[in-house]
């Protein structure tokens, strides 16, 4: 899928879903799904529908895929590991389920900003995603 394409599709989901949720900052969450995806193309999206690599954690009662992932847990050191992730059925469910995973108490803290940086910063500080460069790399 083309770039500006996956932008098109995914863009106005992420805008319908954002206001149902007080998610303000709609250029985070696309900025998100491209990074996290690789543009719609990493298997776990392109396959699975899951283009915020959300992993299942103890709530989730859907269907889920084990794969691998790097995560950073000290500054510049990649370590691989294996984990279960969400599987929806469609862009549209999980774009849904990225707006129904953020309603956990830990990112209550995000409804209402409005500046992405801002969101970023706060989302990655919540617990959302391991690597020292997240924010940089979605802006």
């Amino acid at each position: 899928m083309a770039r500006a394409e996956f932008i098109d599709q995914i863009a106005p989901l992420i805008q319908r879903y954002a206001p149902e949720y007080d998610i303000r900052a709609c250029s985070a969450v696309i900025a998100q799904a491209i990074l996290e995806s690789g543009w719609g193309e990493s298997t776990l999206a392109a396959k699975y529908h899951n283009y915020f690599g959300m992993k299942c954690g103890t709530k989730w009662t859907g269907a889920s895929v084990n794969m691998t992932t790097q995560e950073e847990y000290s500054p510049g050191t990649l370590t691989t590991i294996s984990d279960n992730f969400r599987v929806f059925d469609s862009m549209e469910a999980g774009v849904r389920g990225y707006f129904e995973f953020i309603q956990l108490a830990r990112y209550q803290n995000l409804r209402g900003i409005t500046d992405p940086r801002t969101y970023l910063q706060t989302i990655k500080d919540d617990g959302y995603a391991t690597s020292s460069s997240y924010v940089a790399n979605c802006m």
